[in-house]
């Protein structure tokens, strides 16, 4: 089981509402509270495969301008670690300890993000 905390923040005051009828349609998802341009809201999935996807939805949601990851538990850390190792899905630049930072190079764009 993992369960997660994330705030999510809204683009716009006027799509506050639409943004809450989609989280209350992720089984996933429950919201806590929201105020201003932000929902507070907990993540509960069986694994963090789940919990990494139910995530990405969040994103993808109309009126989200970004969502923020506050806390998260796994309770079988290591077996999700391994699945996930396993599947080829993960860079090498989580899973090799022996990289620095500074060989790490960014191509991606945050503009489509910010305004």
């Amino acid at each position: 089981m993992n369960i997660s905390s994330v705030i999510v923040h809204i683009k716009d005051e006027n799509l506050m509402d639409d943004v809450l009828n989609s989280l209350s349609k992720m089984s996933e998802c429950e919201v806590v509270a929201h105020e201003n341009l932000k929902i507070v809201a907990l993540i509960s999935v069986e694994n963090f495969e789940h919990e990494l996807e139910t995530f990405k939805a969040m994103e993808r949601i109309e009126g989200v301008a970004g969502v923020a990851m506050v806390y998260s538990y796994q309770e079988d850390l290591e077996g999700d670690l391994e699945r996930l190792k396993a599947s080829g899905k993960l860079s090498e630049v989580l899973t090799n300890e022996d990289m620095h930072a500074k060989d790490i190079v960014y191509s991606g764009s945050i503009h489509h993000k910010v305004k």
